[in-house]
């Protein structure tokens, strides 16, 4: 099945039963992550749906907390699977590694003290042990759950995503098991790449050919390397205590240092899933400054660079750094350094 007739399929008999649980029942259920205690006792009182199912629940937990998911034993050591729609958020933890692709539609990502939304191309790495729930109440969605054993990144794999510092060091913390951040969460916006990727495993997953585990492990492995070589700079890592996404704006400011030559707000609220006054209110309250303003200071700083390199002429450089004519970069330049770019040249002639 194609990923576009994946991203269409009905709804199966448990999805349509929560479907008019959620239609017709408390927004409580739906909105925070439950407990499997508390899982329980809703159960218990009628106040939840129940399917065959729902003894996964029940089989997986150890504490009344929440539900321990053993570490998947695929030989090729990993696995995939699609994200049930409209499932209650009960949370639950882990063994291995999980992914989460948006290939299409949103849901709410949920941890113990803080949640956040995903829309589609957002891909979120999860820590084992990290206690959470997903939350998706709408038809459209199509979620990938890319599981992966810990020793799936051995050595060579760590060393293949090493262009990579962050990814590969959070990895790296979850192998050997040091303190890390519950998850990272990156955007990718409408990534053929990674769309091509999503595909290929739910033809793997469906056919069930042989070696397919291996297969998956490989394709993961390539959705990773695609992650790193594109969309590092766009990470947004939670401070280790997991309580709140407070590094939304590094993400966002790692995004205009790359792209600060040929990017405009309403470009880059869209590569976020923002609108552009969001994402301007955002910028402007956690750093003082407003859009425009971290563009020309990204520009003349690396004007600076160029000019300093002395490889390239006033008009070249102007292009290079994204500002149409010369009397711009001018016009930029001399509101940050106070004078001329031709004045500095002459000046760093002479010195």
């Amino acid at each position: 099945m194609k990923l576009e007739a994946i991203k269409k399929r009905p709804l199966n008999e448990d999805e349509l039963l929560f479907k008019q649980a959620f239609l017709s029942g408390p927004a409580r259920f739906w909105d925070k992550p439950m407990s499997y205690a508390a899982y329980e006792e809703y159960a218990k009182e009628g106040l939840i749906v129940q399917t065959a199912n729902s003894h996964f629940y029940r089989d997986k937990s150890v504490d009344g907390r929440g539900v321990t998911v053993a570490e998947t034993r695929s030989p090729g050591q990993a696995h995939v699977s699609l994200h049930q729609r409209y499932s209650y958020p009960v949370l639950h933890n882990h063994d291995y590694v999980e992914i989460v692709y948006i290939a299409s539609g949103s849901c709410v990502n949920m941890f113990d003290s803080t949640s956040f939304p995903m829309n589609a191309g957002n891909v979120c790495i999860l820590a084992p042990n990290s206690l959470h729930a997903i939350s998706c109440t709408n038809d459209e969605s199509c979620i990938l759950n890319m599981m992966i054993n810990r020793r799936f990144f051995d050595s060579r794999f760590l060393n293949l995503l090493r262009g990579g510092k962050l990814l590969a060091e959070y990895l790296e913390d979850i192998l050997f098991e040091r303190d890390t951040s519950p998850y990272v969460l990156f955007t990718t916006g409408e990534d053929p790449c990674l769309s091509g990727l999503a595909q290929a495993m739910i033809t793997e997953i469906e056919n069930r050919k042989y070696a397919y585990e291996y297969s998956l492990s490989l394709l993961i492995g390539q959705f990773l390397l695609q992650i790193v070589r594109e969309y590092e700079t766009s990470a947004i890592v939670p401070g280790r205590c997991g309580n709140t996404q407070n590094d939304l704006i590094i993400g966002i400011l790692s995004y205009l240092s790359v792209h600060y030559n040929h990017i405009s707000l309403a470009e880059t609220a869209q590569y976020f899933g923002y609108s552009p006054a969001y994402l301007s209110r955002v910028i402007r309250e956690q750093t003082g400054k407003t859009f425009n303003s971290i563009i020309a200071q990204k520009q003349v700083e690396q004007a600076l660079l160029l000019m300093n390199a002395g490889n390239l002429n006033l008009t070249e450089i102007a292009q290079e750094i994204g500002c149409f004519d010369t009397s711009h970069f001018n016009k930029k330049f001399k509101a940050v350094y106070g004078i001329s770019p031709k004045a500095y040249i002459e000046q760093l002639r002479k010195t």
